[in-house]
Order: structure tokens, then C-alpha cells, then sequence
């Protein structure tokens, strides 16, 4: 009787709607990481119709939001929703309507992810869902890591090296792209840190202690030179702005060691550093997986003797440091990087790094690329994201669009879809009015963040401190690669904000709006919903036009390309698959109207041209397959296509 006491007593005072809020931010970062980041189109616009519907009935019987919202919440919710609107109004003047309604899906569903985040908050919030994104990334890293140390788990896991093999050595699944994995990794190490020291449970602490290792080796088989530079610059922020730094110090140098063993070892094994698979990769990965497991086993161990010994009530004196001590020890360490600096010849240095970082050299493979500065085109990207923007300076050509105008103006073979720099894509594709929506929604996180962090107390501070850290590693990564476009990076950020800038609301019971907020919060979803659907419904029937097409049922593929024009009339790729099948079909006249509004409906785009020209030569139509031909050969003049 007294055990179903006990248990009746520990489910009445379980926080129930702080388990739900832990349980949706764990399972948003988990399945986007674990589905490609959720790049793919149709993962994340089911996600964001998800999240969306879950806001609704949230607020739609008053149970969102769970606290009251001050001036830096509502301030940071308006900004994203002003990029938002300012990527529907694009629409207007886009090259590209197909691809900027596709960019609109995205950032529609980054402020659902956002506005559930800051609604869900309530009593402890802030540590739940710094948790939660926290157990999100060490489950894609863990599975990240074992998909190098025994690749035969993951029969998917080389699939990103069968298309890019200058790249093989590279760990980048399960997110397929090496860079976004370690961005993810270096805004999950302060999130690790922060619980390591500071978990409420022994088993916590020692558990993401030990995860530390593990995560440094998957961050250094990325090889990304951003990403570990970042995911430094970020533990540094978070002890810098922390309290009580010595302990996490002390927790931090363990896990460092032990990393620091992994990657050695790692390094010194030819064929698994090489991203081979083979019979001496998986015997050189069944010793190093033992070694990281003995490691990581040692480094909890040594938590746990940290955690007793630097126990507050009985920790040795030495290890409690005055802000006299704390404010000495930061001049002596800001005078001896100086120095550093003076003697290693730093602004000479400066100079030479940066002009290795325009040239388009290779920086190297394995390991040989963390020493290099070679910047790989992104200068080359950059300036012409610049020019991009010259063209309509406040407005762009519109989001999305970065992709063609680069197939055109280049002037290179280098074939890429985004700029490798969220700040200057903005600027090319948005104008200076979306750059400055922008770069105001991310400086509201991060100052108000830091304002926060500043005033809070010292048991709240570090909580803050890892959630602001790993909001700027986001945003110091965004500046060199293409995270934004990676959603589980950017629903990472969007959580962690939503700490940050709702850190001085208070939960509320009588928090829920009147009604006429309510139904208008419940007319922004409804709305959004559509806006995500159109997209997605046109994805999915163009997928299942082109199954039906590999199935031999051209009719049954048609009809659904068909359908996909009528779901989403402005697209060009419907109009294009049904030229396509209809060619397949022998209707060269119909395939060549078809092909024909392709271009009318996306007249920068040159696969659409292309198709045309092919179409009308075989029609017989000479000239206008010359025509068409010199037309596509305008909008993509490098690419190996045209050299024939």
C-alpha cells in the first residue's frame, strides 16, 4: 500500500508539462539530426506543420503560453516574424517563385519551432529545454561516431562519399555534410559542459562528463576547421561568463585529455582516419571504438571524484575564487596572450592567412586541413553575393535565388547552391532590409542574452551562459557555411533562444492571452500551415511522378505532375516532369509547351532551357532548339555541359 502511495505521491508532483516540453525539444533535434538535419524539403515542412499544429491547439484552449512574455520575448518573436513576412514579400520580385515560396516553408516553420519554444516555457523551462537540445545532439554525434568506428551498423553512412570522394575521409553522416555535423557538435560542447558540472543528479554530471571525449573525436574526424575552432571559442564563452569557473575547469580539462587521446590515436590509424572501408579500417575502428569506450568510462570515473571533492559544502578553500583573484588572473592571461601574439608575429601572420583564405587552393586532407586557411571559393562565393545585392540593393533578387545567379555570373566551373555564409546570402537574396531583420533578430539574442546571463543569479548563470554560448556558435559558423539551411543547426539555435530572451519571464498561471490575441496567434498558424503545405503536397507528388516513371507508369506520372502544377500553379519543376514525360510518351508537341511554360515560369533556371532544346530538335524544330540551346548555355556558361 505504501509503494502505490508512494508512487501515486510522485506522479501527482511530477511536472508533467515540463517532461511534454523536454520530451517535443529532444525529439525535434533527435529526428532532424538523425534524418539528414532535416535538409530534405519534405522533412522539414512536416516538421513545421507539426510544430504549427501543436501551437494551435496549445493556444487555442489556453494552455500556451506558460509564462508572461516582457519586451525582449515579444521583441525577438516580432523580428523573425518581420524575416518571415519580408521572405513573402519576395515573392514579388523573385527570379524564382518556386524557390523563394520553398525558402518561405522553411523560415514559416523556424518560427513555429521558435514561438513553441518560447510558449512552452515555463516553470525550470529553461533547463529542460537546454537538456533536451543538449541529449538531441549527443545522440546524432554518438551515432555520428559509430558510424566511422563501425560503419557496417549504418549501411547508409557512405552513401555522402559515393558522390563526393575527394571528400571520403570526412565524417559527415548522419547530418551528410561534414561542416553542419560540426557546427551541431560546437553548439552542443558548452551544452555538455554546463551539465557536466552543474546537472542536479551525480549520474547526470558523469554521464555527459564522459560524452565529452566522444563528441571531441567526432568533431575532429569532420575534420572542420570552423567547426573546431568554433566549438573552442564557445567553451571559452561559457566559462568566461559562467560562475564559479575553477570546477569547470577542472571538469573541462578531463574530458579534454581524454579527447585528446582519442584523436591522437585516431590520427596515428591510416585507413580509419582516411575514411576507408575495408578490413584494416574496421579492425583499426574496433580498437579505437575499445579505447573510447576504456576513455570515456575513466573520464566519468574522474567526474565523480571531481563531483565529491569539489561538493560546495565541503570543497577545499582554494578552489572558491574571489572576483579580485578572478579579475587578476584575467589580466595576467590577456598579458601573456599579448605577448604571444608580439612574438609569433600575429599581424603579419594576419595578412598572409587571409590572402591564403581568397585563393581557391585545397586545404589538404585528414588531418593537414585544421593548419591550413584555404578558403575553397568561398571568397569567390562571397563577392558575388556582394554583386548579387548591387543589383537591387534593398531588396535582392530574391530568396533562394543565389543558385542561379551564381550559374550565370561565375567564374568558374565550381558548381553550389547557397553562398557558405548565412549574413551574405541574406544580403544577396534579401537586400539590405532582410540582412538588417536579420542581423537585429540575432543581435537581440545575443545581447539581450548576454544581458540576461550578466544579471542572473549565481546558480542561473551558467544555464544561461551555455545556452547564449551555443547560440553563438550558430551564428559564428552561419558566417562561413550554409547552416541556416540545415534545420536541426537552426531549430538548435531557435530553442536555445528562446531561453535566453525569455530568461526574465515568470510562469504564470493566468500567463494564457485574452481571446482576441489567442485567435489571432490561431490565424497566424492556420495560415502558415497553408503557406508550409502548398510546398510540401507539391514535393510529394513530384516524387511520386518520377517513382511512377522508374515504375514504367508514365500516365500515372503525369497525372501527378499534373496535380503538383495545380497545387502550387507558379512552379516551374511541375511543368518541367511533365514535359519530361511527355517526351517519354512521344507527345513531342505537348512536351515542348510544356517545356516551353517551364522556362515562363522560371526563366532563369537553365535545366529548363536545356530540356526545351533537346525537346525541339527532336521535333525537328531547328532553329529554336539553337535558340533555346544558346539560352541555357547564357544561364550556366561553365558548366561541363556546354564544353561539347
Amino acid at each position: 500500500m505504501r509503494s502505490g502511495a508512494d508512487v501515486g505521491d510522485w506522479l501527482r508532483g511530477t511536472d508533467w508539462g515540463g517532461v511534454v516540453t523536454w520530451l517535443l525539444a529532444f525529439s525535434l533535434i533527435a529526428y532532424l539530426g538523425l534524418e539528414g538535419g532535416g535538409y530534405d524539403p519534405v522533412v522539414h515542412d512536416q516538421v513545421g506543420i507539426a510544430v504549427w499544429w501543436l501551437f494551435l491547439a496549445g493556444v487555442a484552449v489556453g494552455a500556451l503560453p506558460r509564462s508572461k512574455f516582457r519586451t525582449l520575448t515579444w521583441s525577438a518573436l516580432a523580428l523573425l516574424a518581420a524575416f518571415a513576412i519580408w521572405t513573402a514579400l519576395s515573392l514579388g520580385w523573385t527570379e524564382s517563385s518556386e524557390k523563394t515560396f520553398a525558402d518561405l516553408a522553411r523560415v514559416g516553420g523556424y518560427l513555429g519551432i521558435f514561438a513553441l519554444a518560447l510558449f512552452l516555457r515555463g516553470d525550470d523551462g529553461g533547463r529542460r529545454l537546454v537538456s533536451a537540445v543538449a541529449a538531441g545532439i549527443a545522440l546524432v554525434g554518438i551515432v555520428a561516431l559509430l558510424s566511422r568506428l563501425h560503419p557496417a551498423w549504418f549501411p547508409a553512412a557512405d552513401q555522402t562519399a559515393q558522390f563526393l570522394t575527394g571528400n571520403r575521409e570526412r565524417l559527415s553522416y548522419p547530418i551528410h555534410y561534414w561542416n553542419g555535423l560540426a557546427a551541431l557538435l560546437a553548439v552542443g560542447f558548452p551544452l555538455f559542459l554546463y551539465f557536466a558540472a552543474e546537472a542536479r543528479s551525480t549520474v547526470w554530471r558523469v554521464l555527459a562528463a564522459a560524452v565529452l571525449p566522444a563528441m571531441m573525436l567526432a568533431s575532429f574526424f569532420t575534420f572542420s576547421r570552423a567547426g573546431i575552432g568554433t566549438a573552442v571559442i564557445a567553451l571559452a564563452v561559457f566559462i568566461a561568463l559562467s560562475s564559479d569557473r575553477l570546477p569547470k575547469l577542472l571538469t573541462l580539462f578531463v574530458p579534454g585529455v581524454g579527447g585528446a587521446i582519442l584523436c591522437f590515436a585516431a590520427d596515428s590509424r591510416d585507413s580509419l582516419a582516411d575514411g576507408l572501408v575495408n578490413a584494416g579500417a574496421e579492425s583499426q575502428g574496433n580498437k579505437v571504438l575499445l579505447l573510447t569506450l576504456l576513455v570515456c568510462l575513466a573520464v566519468g570515473a574522474i567526474q565523480l571524484g571531481i563531483g565529491a571533492v569539489m561538493h560546495r559544502e565541503r570543497r577545499p578553500a582554494w578552489t572558491n575564487v574571489t572576483p579580485e583573484q578572478t579579475l587578476i588572473a584575467t589580466g595576467l592571461g590577456a598579458v601573456v596572450v599579448l605577448i604571444a601574439l608580439v612574438a609569433f608575429n600575429a599581424p603579419g601572420r594576419a595578412g598572409d592567412v587571409w590572402d591564403e583564405f581568397k585563393r581557391a587552393d585545397s586545404p589538404g586532407k585528414g588531418s593537414d586541413r585544421l593548419i591550413s586557411a584555404a578558403g575553397q571559393n568561398r571568397f569567390e562565393y562571397w563577392q558575388s553575393a556582394i554583386d548579387e545585392n548591387a543589383t537591387d540593393p534593398l531588396t535582392g533578387t530574391g530568396s533562394g535565388t543565389f543558385e542561379y545567379w551564381w550559374a550565370r555570373e561565375r567564374d568558374s566551373a565550381d558548381a553550389v547552391r547557397d553562398t557558405h555564409s548565412l549574413y551574405l546570402q541574406t544580403f544577396g537574396e534579401l537586400g539590405i532590409v532582410g540582412l538588417a531583420l536579420l542581423a537585429a533578430f540575432l543581435a537581440v539574442i545575443l545581447v539581450g542574452g548576454a544581458r540576461e546571463t550578466l544579471r542572473a543569479s549565481a546558480e542561473r548563470r551558467p544555464l544561461l551562459s551555455a545556452a547564449l554560448a551555443g547560440c553563438l556558435a550558430f551564428c559564428i559558423t552561419a558566417a562561413f557555411d550554409w547552416t541556416w539551411q540545415i534545420p536541426v543547426l537552426a531549430a538548435s539555435l531557435l530553442v536555445l533562444a528562446a531561453v535566453l530572451v525569455s530568461a526574465g519571464n515568470r510562469p504564470d498561471d493566468d500567463a494564457a492571452f485574452e481571446w482576441p490575441l489567442r485567435l489571432g496567434f490561431v490565424a497566424v498558424a492556420l495560415v502558415v500551415i497553408v503557406l508550409i503545405s502548398i510546398p510540401l503536397a507539391t514535393a510529394g507528388l513530384l516524387r511520386q511522378s518520377e517513382t511512377e516513371v522508374r515504375d514504367g507508369d508514365l500516365i500515372g506520372a503525369l497525372e501527378a505532375a499534373r496535380s503538383a502544377q495545380n497545387t502550387q500553379p507558379g512552379a516551374a519543376t511541375p511543368r518541367l516532369q511533365q514535359a519530361l514525360v511527355l517526351e517519354e510518351l512521344g507527345a513531342l508537341d505537348q512536351a515542348a509547351e510544356a517545356a516551353r511554360s517551364a522556362t515562363e515560369h522560371g526563366s532563369t533556371n537553365w535545366r529548363s532551357w536545356l530540356v526545351l532544346s533537346r525537346i525541339e530538335a527532336r521535333r525537328g524544330q531547328a532553329v529554336a532548339a539553337v535558340a533555346a540551346y544558346k539560352r541555357a548555355r547564357s544561364l550556366n556558361p561553365y558548366s561541363p555541359l556546354f564544353d561539347r
